[in-house]
């Protein structure tokens, strides 16, 4: 996508192959530029210093030994980005430990498209 008609940059971070081309997709239809897909808390937040993102697609369950949230707890003071939160995780434990991090928005999967354009173009 043209950066020049991009509404903005999206990290996805999301170690579900299949979740993540669609993520990719449907971030796209909405007119973002999807900028990286990482598997792994520490690949997110390389890239995520790396590319700088408006918005950072969070899955909980991640490859390797930190999830989703450790990352976007170490994305967060860095970098001014809204992380929207993409889970299946919906036990009282993971909900408490995301709205820990004060996220921009939560979707729980099997992620509603609408929904995740609501979210990415909420202002």
């Amino acid at each position: 996508m043209d950066q020049v008609t991009s509404r903005g940059k999206v990290l996805i971070v999301e170690d579900q192959y299949l979740a993540s081309e669609f993520l990719r997709i449907w971030t796209e239809a909405y007119g973002f530029e999807v900028c990286g897909i990482a598997t792994s808390a520490d690949a997110a937040v390389k890239l995520a210093r790396e590319c700088m993102p408006t918005h950072v697609l969070m899955d909980v369950r991640l490859d390797g030994d930190r999830d989703g949230v450790d990352a976007a707890l170490e994305i967060h003071p860095t970098i001014d980005t809204r992380i929207i939160y993409c889970t299946g995780s919906s036990e009282p434990s993971t909900v408490d430990r995301i709205n820990a991090d004060h996220p921009f928005e939560v979707l729980f999967k099997p992620i509603d498209p609408k929904l995740l354009g609501a979210a990415l173009l909420k202002q």
